[in-house]
């Protein structure tokens, strides 16, 4: 995957697959893109070119990024992409307790109880919405 390049696009099918793909990896709709940093930085970049990057499957990208908004002691953040992985089914709540009692050894137990009760309340929100959801990967325009 070293030789990627990401598909050409104007920048207007730049922004709106960027927002697409937010839509299906946090299964929420994107932020209005109302400033730079969610424009060119949420919208074109994080999800219009990271998140839709070949390589890695939805999963394991879930997983590297929950370790690490983790470890970042984002609260936003790590509340959007608890919900989004279960949410979405990827990771089931069962494995992510399971995730909590690994996260201690190497990020401590103060940001695992952290981490715990986000996937608690996360998983009670869900629950409430009527469970997860199942959404179509984004197409690349013009494919």
């Amino acid at each position: 995957m070293t030789d990627y390049k990401p598909p050409i696009m104007t920048p207007e099918q730049r922004e709106q697959y960027g927002r697409d793909w937010f839509q299906y990896t946090m299964t929420t709709p994107a932020p209005p893109s109302d400033s730079p940093y969610r424009q060119a930085g949420i919208a074109n970049f994080v999800f219009g070119e990271m998140w839709s990057r070949p390589g890695l499957d939805m999963r394991t990208r879930r997983w590297i990024t929950l370790a690490c908004v983790g470890a970042a002691d984002t609260v936003v953040p790590i509340t959007a992409h608890v919900y989004a992985a279960m949410k979405s089914g990827d990771i089931s709540y069962d494995e992510m307790m399971e995730f909590v009692v690994h996260f201690a050894v190497y990020s401590g137990w103060p940001k695992a109880s952290i981490m715990e009760q986000v996937i608690r309340d996360q998983w009670a929100r869900i629950e409430g919405e009527g469970g997860v959801v199942s959404l179509t990967k984004p197409a690349v325009p013009g494919e």
